[in-house]
């Protein structure tokens, strides 16, 4: 909590947050889904707020929607109980005709509509993690607003397959079409987290959001990017209950940072309690011949778990993948992978002389081989 306190008081390239609202200000927190440590920065976020008088009920918290995200936890938890129900949460319903408003145009002419909640406030924060993301190389800052704030036609045209081949700084097309979205609406100040093992937080930076988010890049790229000179023939990847939970979209991630690093026929070893239901997307897997047979239809039916099945998929279809999870071993083998009953399963499949490398909260990582 002290942490949050003074990047607060001491923001990157602005200044003290609290300067920048004043009583009657209507407030809106936009808090990203899956953030860590969302309601402990809420309560600092309400702690200066108190103090220039803002009354409660002039706070809202508006969350993005998703099409393949669990429930999220209250994040007003530990507001005090005379103030927790008096400042709103909602999360973002892109079916309601008349939440989203015409923000503007695009360079490329495509029209932008955004939640009322944000073009109405007039003081808007972004909260959210910075973190590696398939699609978009790096999420974080300007994320929380589109596509989740705008109407299921932006979220089905922002839903699509990684892209495998590109490093996080490469040039992404959404990422741009975020970041113009957040340039039209001219929000200024944001808090964003780089995640540490488990559901905590590795740092907590919070300012003028183009410094917070180059500032967070390079956090993340020294906490979670892992850089080889050579591929080993076994990954070992361990995933661990996060701010985001624990189901199929941290298998995914975790999958394509070891398919990145693993040798072609190598080994890939998932360490989970993985208990989750497989969603249309696994399914379509799992009727397959072959993983790489997949990867056509999933593109074009654009199930909701496209994101994680996609990675299985191209997982499975490079290397030879192992899976210590709650599963019914029939799925996992379904799902072209060899399911583990236990620690000591997994351990035997080290017994030779290959190289390994070992992966904790994989899900978080990046993973590269240097090019020679």
């Amino acid at each position: 909590m002290g942490e949050i306190r003074t990047v607060l008081a001491a923001p990157l390239d602005f200044p003290p947050l609290e300067q920048a609202v004043i009583p009657g200000d209507r407030v809106l927190l936009v808090l990203d889904r899956d953030t860590p440590m969302a309601a402990e920065i809420i309560g600092e976020i309400w702690a200066m707020l108190s103090h220039r008088d803002v009354d409660p009920a002039d706070v809202t918290i508006l969350q993005p929607a998703a099409l393949c995200s669990g429930s999220q936890s209250d994040p007003r938890a530990v507001l005090p109980e005379n103030i927790k129900n008096l400042v709103e949460w909602k999360i973002h319903d892109p079916t309601e005709s008349e939440v989203c408003g015409y923000l503007a145009a695009t360079a490329s002419g495509e029209r932008v509509y955004l939640a009322r909640d944000v073009t109405e406030a007039d003081v808007v924060l972004s909260i959210g993690e910075v973190a590696f993301d398939s699609l978009l190389g790096f999420r974080g800052t300007h994320s929380a607003f589109y596509p989740g704030l705008s109407n299921t036609e932006a979220l089905g045209l922002a839903h699509g397959q990684g892209h495998r081949e590109l490093g996080p700084d490469d040039d992404r097309p959404l990422r741009q079409m975020i970041d113009d979205v957040g340039w039209m609406l001219g929000t200024q100040f944001s808090i964003q987290v780089v995640a540490s093992v488990g559901n905590g937080a590795a740092k907590i930076l919070a300012g003028a959001i183009d410094s917070v988010f180059a500032r967070a890049k390079q956090l993340l790229t020294e906490f979670w990017l892992v850089e080889l000179d050579s591929r080993p023939k076994i990954v070992i990847a361990a995933i661990d209950c996060d701010a985001a939970g624990h189901d199929w979209r941290q298998v995914g991630a975790a999958l394509e940072s070891a398919r990145n690093l693993v040798d072609n026929g190598g080994k890939i070893v998932i360490l989970s309690e993985l208990s989750a239901e497989t969603g249309p997307g696994m399914q379509l897997l799992r009727e397959s011949e072959t993983p790489g047979d997949a990867i056509q239809p999933l593109r074009t039916f654009l199930p909701p778990d496209l994101t994680p099945a996609t990675q299985l998929a191209a997982a499975a279809d490079w290397a030879d993948v192992y899976l210590l999870s709650k599963l019914d071993g029939d799925v996992v083998e379904e799902l072209f992978m060899t399911p583990l009953a236990n620690g000591k399963e997994a351990a035997r499949l080290l017994g030779g002389a290959e190289t390994c490398l070992f992966l904790p909260s994989a899900q978080h990582t990046f993973g590269r081989v240097r090019q020679a």
